[in-house]
C-alpha cells in the first residue's frame, strides 16, 4: 500500500465544505428514510472496483465530496475505523443508470475527472444511531479536485478503486463496516425495515426477552404488507394455541401492561391486529399482515407480542419504529457495478442494491 495520505489541512477544509454545501442524496427518496439493506462495499474491501450510477443530479452542481452513512437498523454497536487507499473518478455516463453495463469502461463516459488521485484516507469509527436514519453522512470521501456536473445534467458515474487498507485485523483485510444501502425493485415496490429500540419482556417462566423484527412493504397493487417475526414469545401447547399480535401507534409509549408491570407498552397503541396463524411451540412467529395502502411519510411506533388463548399468559417485544415509504421511482435511478476482489478487473456484477450516498 502507498503511504501517501491527505494532509490534515485538506481533509479539514474539504470536510467543512461538505458540511455546509448543498447536499444531494441518491437514491433521492432515501434522504429522510433508512435504506432497506446494508453494504460493506466499497470501503470494507481490500481490493475492489465499484461504480455507482446516479440519475438526476442537477446540471451545473459542484461536487466536492461524496459520503456514506451508517446502517441504523442493524443492532450492531461500535464499528471500528480503518484507513483505505482509494482513487475516485467522476464522469457522465453515456446511458441512464437502468442501462448499466458490467463493463466498467462502458459506464465511464464524458467529462471524466480524477477527483481523488490515489490516496490513503481515514474512515472513522461509527456507532449505531439512536433512530433511523443516521442523522449525518459521517463517512466522507473528500475530493482533491471539485467536479462540476455539466449544465445539461446527466447520469453521474462514481468510480471508486480500492487498492488496499489498514484495519484492526491487519493490512489488506475485508471488513464489515455496515453502510446504509437500498434495494430497488423492478416493479417499484418499496421495503422499509423497522428500527428496534428499548427492551421487551419475557414469556412467563422464561428469562429470554421477547423481540421482534417488523418490515413494511408498499406494493404497486396499492396495498401494504407488514412482515412480522417474533422470537422468545409465548409458545403454543398441545392443548391450546398461542397467537401473535401487532400494535401500531402514532408515538412512543411509556405505560406498563396492567397485569404485568415488567411488560411496558412501547407504542401509543391506537390499533391492535391479531396476526394470522399461531405461535410455534418455541414461541416463534413468522408471518405477514395485509393492510390497505398506508400514506407515505408516517412514522409508526410498533410492538409485537403473543398471548396464550387459554391462560392469557402474555409477552411483549421491544419497540420497533419505521416510516412508511412511497413506491420507488421507475426506471430505477441508481445502479451499482462491483468487483469486490480485484481492483484491476474489467467487469463487475450489476446490482440494483446501492449504497445510500450524499454528494456535497
Amino acid at each position: 500500500m502507498q503511504t501517501r495520505s491527505l494532509s490534515f489541512l485538506w481533509l479539514t477544509l474539504a470536510t467543512a465544505h461538505a458540511a455546509h454545501a448543498q447536499q444531494f442524496v441518491s437514491p433521492s427518496e432515501r434522504r429522510a428514510l433508512e435504506g432497506s439493506s446494508y453494504t460493506h462495499y466499497p470501503l470494507g474491501r481490500a481490493s475492489a472496483r465499484v461504480q455507482t450510477l446516479h440519475d438526476g443530479l442537477p446540471g451545473g452542481a459542484w461536487i466536492a465530496a461524496h459520503a456514506y452513512r451508517r446502517d441504523a437498523v442493524g443492532t450492531r454497536g461500535h464499528v471500528a475505523g480503518l484507513s483505505c487507499e482509494l482513487q475516485v473518478t467522476l464522469s457522465i455516463a453515456p446511458h441512464a443508470a437502468a442501462s448499466a453495463s458490467p463493463l466498467f469502461a462502458a459506464n465511464r463516459g464524458s467529462h471524466a475527472v480524477v477527483v481523488l488521485p490515489r490516496q490513503v484516507i481515514s474512515i472513522p469509527a461509527t456507532a449505531r444511531p439512536s433512530l433511523d436514519p443516521a442523522p449525518i453522512f459521517e463517512v466522507v470521501v473528500p475530493y482533491m479536485t471539485p467536479y462540476q456536473v455539466p449544465p445539461s445534467g446527466g447520469t453521474l458515474c462514481v468510480d471508486v478503486e480500492v487498492f488496499g487498507n489498514t484495519t484492526n485485523a491487519g493490512a489488506d483485510q475485508n471488513v464489515s463496516i455496515y453502510l446504509d444501502a437500498h434495494q430497488q425493485f423492478a416493479d417499484g415496490r418499496a421495503r422499509q425495515r423497522g428500527f428496534r429500540l428499548r427492551q421487551g419482556c419475557p414469556a412467563p417462566g422464561s428469562a429470554a426477552l421477547c423481540y421482534a423484527n417488523v418490515d413494511l412493504w408498499s406494493l404497486p397493487s396499492g396495498r401494504s404488507e407488514i412482515d412480522v417475526s417474533i422470537r422468545n414469545g409465548v409458545g403454543s401447547a398441545a392443548a391450546t394455541a398461542a397467537r401473535g399480535f401487532l400494535i401500531l401507534g402514532n408515538h412512543l409509549g411509556t405505560r406498563a401492561w396492567p397485569l404485568r408491570t415488567d411488560c411496558p407498552f412501547h407504542s401509543s397503541a391506537e390499533v391492535w391486529f391479531a396476526l394470522p396463524g399461531s405461535m410455534t411451540a418455541s414461541g416463534a412467529y413468522d408471518g405477514t399482515l395485509a393492510l390497505p395502502s398506508l400514506p407515505p411519510g408516517l412514522r409508526l411506533w410498533c410492538q409485537a407480542g403473543s398471548v396464550a388463548l387459554s391462560s392469557v399468559a402474555m409477552s411483549f417485544s421491544d419497540a420497533v419504529t419505521l416510516v412508511t415509504p412511497r413506491l420507488g421511482p421507475l426506471p430505477r435511478p441508481c445502479m451499482r457495478i462491483a468487483n469486490g476482489v480485484d481492483v484491476a478487473a474489467a467487469t463487475g456484477a450489476v446490482s440494483a442494491s446501492v449504497p445510500v450516498m450524499a454528494f456535497f
